[in-house]
């Protein structure tokens, strides 16, 4: 699809903001797959599947930021979560060591989406999850992966961080705080 066309779409705007959307995660992906080209057997098999999850991930964070059905405090978390995949400085910089560099951010993504996605957001979620298998499942693997690489200690106050940021925006039941 050109530029063209999707400039010409009209109405609310969805349409152009989810050709550009596609268009990056497009060039996500084509980036991620080079590299793993370049890097054939070099990398392990789970690390070469983490990185093309990426694309997917980041797109899955994209819609529920911008999806307004989605409650503002899990909003702000994700944004969060979306910034530090954006960002260049970070743990593990894609502009210093490549491609690999995101899977941090993967490791981050993942720990807040799996804190994030209550019961009554994970149907929602999963409508906009173009990866492969159930998104649960891959959010659980990578964070247990990730708590592995991170070490228990770090792990722990990763996860505190989160839920505490996610707890202190939400009611919780019975109206207590």
């Amino acid at each position: 699809m050109s530029d063209d066309s999707v400039e010409r779409s009209d109405g609310d705007g969805a349409p152009l903001e989810e050709a550009r959307l596609l268009g990056f995660y497009d060039r996500v992906r084509d980036r991620i797959e080079r590299h793993l080209e370049r890097r054939a057997g070099k990398l392990g098999k789970g690390s070469a599947q983490a990185l093309l999850l990426v694309p997917d991930v980041l797109l899955l964070l994209t819609r529920l930021f911008l999806d307004r059905e989605v409650p503002r405090s899990t909003r702000a978390i994700i944004g969060g979560a979306l910034a530090y995949f954006l960002l260049p400085a970070d743990l593990a910089p894609e502009i210093v060591i490549g491609p690999i560099g995101f899977l941090d951010d993967l490791i981050i993504a993942s720990t807040v989406l799996a804190q994030a996605l209550g019961p009554d957001l994970e149907s929602h979620a999963e409508r906009y999850w173009s990866g492969s298998g159930r998104l649960r499942e891959m959010l659980s693997e990578i964070t247990r992966t990730g708590n592995q690489l991170l070490g228990a200690d770090l792990s722990k106050r990763v996860d505190q961080v989160i839920a505490r940021r996610l707890l202190k925006k939400r009611p919780t039941p019975g109206g207590a705080a």
